[in-house]
């Protein structure tokens, strides 16, 4: 395949604060940049989901206020029905890719995610307040279960199974826990979900 240099970019992954760490040679002709954009996600060098977040609420924003859903109110749309189209086009794009990018929220972004979702039920947009962490248990549960099974493009991802001499009670799955000696790790989406349900 032939790289295009003048399209593609560089981003070096890394912890918000390491110990030890020296910013590598950028790759020559390659610029190196702090963020980038890759199918709708937005990621940043270490690992912050705050210009993601802005994206999206910014997208969200638009398909209320300047699109169909703030017309189809002022119309007298029943609420119902509107709640259905919110769903559609503002909380499936919030929802976009959420367990990968939901476990390393911090509450700041969790707040302004909630106020979003707040005002949208405060202007009559959807029919219930909504939150963003019941959302991501579920999409969190739901994926993971999903890769439990052998077929699932995911399942590779999960570690092998405990092997036990003894019977300790019913468990959320059958996997060994990794060490984790780094909070960032421990909140990924694989690792997040093998502590998460183990009970």
């Amino acid at each position: 395949m032939v790289i295009n240099r003048h399209k593609t970019k560089e981003i070096v992954l890394h912890r918000s604060h390491p110990r030890r760490w020296s910013l590598p040679k950028s790759l020559e002709g390659i610029e190196q940049v702090q963020s980038a954009k890759l199918l709708g996600f937005i990621y940043q060098s270490t690992f912050s989901y705050i210009d993601h977040v802005d994206y999206v609420l910014k997208i969200c924003s638009q398909r209320i206020h300047v699109y169909l859903l703030k017309q189809l109110r002022d119309q007298g749309f029943p609420l119902q029905k509107l709640h259905t189209v919110f769903q559609a086009i503002v909380l499936s794009r919030l929802m976009y890719a959420l367990p990968a990018w939901g476990p390393l929220l911090n509450v700041e972004l969790v707040h302004k995610i909630d106020g979003f979702l707040k005002r949208s039920f405060r202007y009559g947009f959807t029919n219930k307040l909504i939150t963003i962490l019941p959302l991501l248990d579920s999409a969190t549960e739901d994926l993971f279960c999903k890769m439990k099974t052998s077929n699932h493009c995911l399942h590779s991802l999960l570690p092998p199974d405990r092997t036990l001499n003894q019977v300790l009670g019913t468990r959320g799955h059958s996997f060994q826990l990794p060490i984790c000696s780094f909070n960032l790790h421990k909140k990924s989406f694989v690792i997040s979900c093998l502590f998460k349900f183990l009970t």
